[in-house]
């Protein structure tokens, strides 16, 4: 998704990024099945609280319930109309969790877990109360091998490792974060490196390593980040989504679960015709999703006139324009507008981001939770983990803090999302 270590150039992160959003247009999602927990029931194959009815009416192809359908985007109108009422009850956003331990609806940071040294988990948890992670980013080993590693630089097995007082593992603060509750969700892809979708000539290869992560790291969650050259890359997409297919049917027949979710580049009027292709692609290969993750981040003044004090907007209209895609692409199976929100997740990247006229507050935070929460979005993230932490003096895009002005301590924008749960 972003870059992996610090000898990586921004810029690469932002070329790739813009040229993955072209224009944007239609998107789907297809149907998931999870066994629910307590407090929780079933709903077109996602589990929603209980008493979570959503809105009633048809599903808003244009973007939203709440959406301006002039489609502007300027400064003036993001296309959210936040102010408006809304006479629709919240979803409950408590604790619900199904049978793998995991929230219905949930907060899960990024981690760039190759960068040194390694994030501790265990502590930031302790500091936080953040109890879900997403390691970033599984590629192939050399980029022609079909080897998973960890951003090229750790094996899968082992995992990432420094030295401080001893040699410390990420796995180690893995375990500290299970034992308090919390779990990992394993990230494919980003924009770096090569993914092992291209680099393994075929399914039952490719099948066979993401089989590798799953068993090695006991994952009930993975995510696929695909974006730059290979958002628009058919063969590898088609290859990801028939080996990912196969993978979840064999966890099924052995009664084990695996919610497999999508990262996306995103405009504040939705999915890109590529990433539309990929979403379509793990659909047809009979993927079950559990939902598509829009990285609200770097969209280029073109798409988002006037961002500053903008970005939580466009990030909502994001969202919505999301809700509207997955609705269009999948109104024949009638599903309800609680069950569409769900299978919508977003990421943010706090601070300055690559884009420099745009950067993420903490007030653009508590904005985009209020509506996370007040919808039922099913994950919230953000880029990244080791981000949160204050540099308010630094003007450039830092690899361990945000660089804004107003973050003046440590996790305050994990403080703010941890409410998701």
């Amino acid at each position: 998704m972003w870059w992996l270590r610090p000898d990586r150039l921004i810029l690469v992160r932002m070329t790739l990024h813009l040229l993955s959003l072209l224009v944007a247009v239609t998107g789907c999602t297809p149907k998931s099945s999870i066994t629910c927990g307590e407090g929780t029931r079933l709903e077109d194959g996602v589990c929603v609280p209980d008493d979570a009815t959503g809105d009633s009416g048809a599903v808003d192809t244009a973007g939203g319930d709440d959406s301006d359908d002039s489609g502007e985007t300027g400064a003036s109108d993001s296309g959210a109309d936040t102010d408006a009422p809304d006479t629709d009850e919240p979803p409950d956003t408590g604790t619900p969790v199904g049978d793998d331990g995991w929230p219905a609806r949930f907060f899960a940071p990024f981690v760039d877990a190759s960068a040194y040294p390694i994030q501790k988990l265990g502590d930031i948890s302790d500091a936080t109360g953040v109890l879900h992670y997403q390691l970033g980013f599984i590629v192939d080993a050399t980029g022609s091998a079909c080897d998973a590693s960890r951003g090229t630089y750790y094996t899968v097995e082992v995992g990432p490792s420094s030295w401080g007082s001893g040699e410390e593992f990420l796995y180690d603060e893995l375990a500290r974060v299970r034992a308090a509750g919390g779990d990992v969700l394993a990230s494919f892809g980003g924009a770096a490196n090569t993914p092992l979708a291209s680099s393994c000539g075929d399914v039952a290869s490719l099948t066979a390593q993401y089989r590798r992560v799953v068993d090695a790291l006991s994952l009930t969650h993975i995510d696929f980040d695909v974006e730059g050259y290979w958002v628009a890359d058919a063969a590898s997409i088609e290859r990801r989504a028939l080996a990912a297919a196969a993978l979840q049917a064999e966890r099924a027949a052995e009664g084990l679960p695996l919610s497999i979710w999508l990262t996306l580049p995103v405009l504040p009027t939705g999915l890109t015709p590529d990433g539309v292709a990929v979403v379509e692609a793990m659909r047809d290969a009979g993927v079950a999703l559990a939902g598509v993750n829009i990285m609200a981040m770097d969209y280029g003044d073109g798409a988002a006139p006037d961002p500053d004090g903008q970005m939580g907007a466009y990030a909502i209209q994001a969202l919505e324009s999301l809700h509207g895609q997955l609705g269009v692409v999948y109104a024949a199976e009638g599903l309800s507008d609680a069950a569409l929100w769900a299978r919508t997740g977003v990421t943010p990247m706090i601070g300055l981001n690559d884009v420099t006229t745009e950067t993420f507050y903490l007030s653009d935070a508590e904005e985009l939770l209020g509506f996370a929460q007040k919808k039922g979005v099913g994950q919230l993230s953000m880029w990244s983990m080791n981000r949160d932490h204050p540099c308010p003096d630094q003007t450039w895009v830092g690899l361990d803090c945000s660089s804004t002005p107003d973050q003046t301590s440590d996790y305050q924008f994990s403080a703010i999302f941890a409410d998701m749960e």
